[in-house]
């Protein structure tokens, strides 16, 4: 459907529920009213006031649980598509990236993914230098590490590259940063901004086997290395999770011609994953296990594993999370064959494994996912584009 179709048919709340759940700050409702308007351009810049790279949101965003699903028109009628039109708009008006005049103040940011993109964007518009530290050979974070190509178009994230470039954002990859070197890099510069993702896994105690996996370690190995660490001669793999990381791993294992079946302890309803994700990794043919959970490993005298113990749950009052409970249901034991198990069960962030929260003061400031855990990539974006806006505050007056 062409834009100004779909512009057409938002109402116009005075408080629009759209932006009030678009994570990024999007301003959806003026943006759907240029567009309606036929003021694509205008349209185009309002959306770049908070959102540099609107193609990463209109592609990788959870839409049903943020604007297109809180639409009020979707309550009788079809939802206002505003992923649609934000999509277009990117791809017909690329960001307008232009360096603003030099202030003499220069900023470090240690991991170039979203929110360390997004502060890099705003932060050289308004005149400071920006150099970043990424320990990968190129930017992304997890969209380049942990999504796979089949299920995003990576070369958009080389653009990205070659835009922050022209803009005069340095780079310096292969460049893991410790203790040492923060330290050293932290009295180089005016700021330093920490963006190093959720990088740490969290991980249930599991038995010392060559078969037992974790899912950014695999997926970062199927990503970047290429390497799929014996997966595919695998019969039966069991990969635990239910977001949108356990899915991406379970199908690109999937690919790899061998049979996946995930397991969650919860109900499907309760799966934290895209509901669109979810749907693809069955038409994948991954099958779903769910109120399911695992009790115990078994391995042979090798270490090699080949079976799970796994029991059937039910659900009770919500907990903390807002989700139902789990329970077991005693005597509901099984045996399930499995020569290779993933963990997937979420993620935490990198932050401690550097240094101290209490010890990000001053000059030093930590944004996106290592800042308040694994989130989304456009509540990352508008982190990065709010400390970049605190910054330039600073200097300012």
């Amino acid at each position: 459907m062409d834009i100004h179709d779909i512009a057409k048919n938002c109402l116009g709340c005075p408080n629009p529920r759209c932006q009030a759940n678009c994570p990024c700050g999007n301003m959806v409702r003026d943006i759907l009213a240029k567009v309606k308007a036929g003021e694509e351009v205008e349209a185009a810049k309002l959306l770049y006031e908070t959102n540099p790279f609107p193609f990463l949101t209109s592609t990788l965003c959870d839409h049903q649980r943020q604007c297109r699903g809180n639409c009020i028109r979707g309550i009788r009628f079809e939802p206002v598509d505003f992923p649609a039109v934000e999509n277009e708009l990117s791809i017909r008006f690329p960001f307008p990236y232009k360096m603003g005049p030099r202030i003499g103040k220069n900023v470090a940011i240690i991991g170039a993914g979203p929110s360390a993109l997004s502060a890099a964007v705003f932060l050289e518009q308004a005149g400071f230098d920006v150099e970043i530290y990424e320990k990968e050979e190129g930017i992304g974070g997890a969209i380049r590490t942990g999504i796979p190509s089949f299920r995003f178009d990576k070369s958009y994230v080389d653009g990205i590259y070659q835009s922050l470039l022209s803009l005069g954002v340095k780079f310096h990859f292969g460049k893991e940063i410790d203790r040492e070197g923060l330290d050293q890099i932290r009295a180089s510069y005016d700021e330093t901004i920490l963006a190093l993702g959720a990088e740490k896994e969290n991980r249930l105690p599991t038995p010392d086997s060559p078969d037992i996996h974790f899912a950014l370690t695999v997926l970062r190995e199927l990503n970047i290395t290429g390497h799929t660490l014996g997966l595919d001669k695998k019969k039966n793999v069991i990969v635990m999770g239910g977001g949108n990381v356990a899915m991406d791993v379970s199908r690109s294992i999937k690919r790899l011609g061998v049979p996946v079946t995930l397991i969650y302890r919860r109900d499907e309803a309760s799966m934290p994953a895209q509901k669109k994700e979810i749907a693809e990794a069955k038409d994948d043919g991954v099958v779903f296990s769910e109120l399911t959970n695992i009790k115990d490993y078994r391995l042979d005298e090798k270490g090699n594993l080949v079976a799970l113990e796994l029991v059937k749950m039910r659900l009770g009052e919500k907990d903390e999370s807002g989700r139902p409970s789990f329970h077991v249901i005693e005597g509901s034991e099984f045996l399930a064959p499995c020569d290779a198990f993933i963990m997937a069960i979420g993620e935490k962030s990198a932050l401690p494994l550097l240094i101290p929260e209490e010890e990000v003061t001053g000059n030093l400031h930590a944004i996106g996912d290592c800042r308040y855990g694994a989130k989304n990539i456009a509540a990352a974006i508008k982190d990065g584009r709010e400390k970049a806006q605190e910054i330039i505050g600073k200097y300012r007056g």
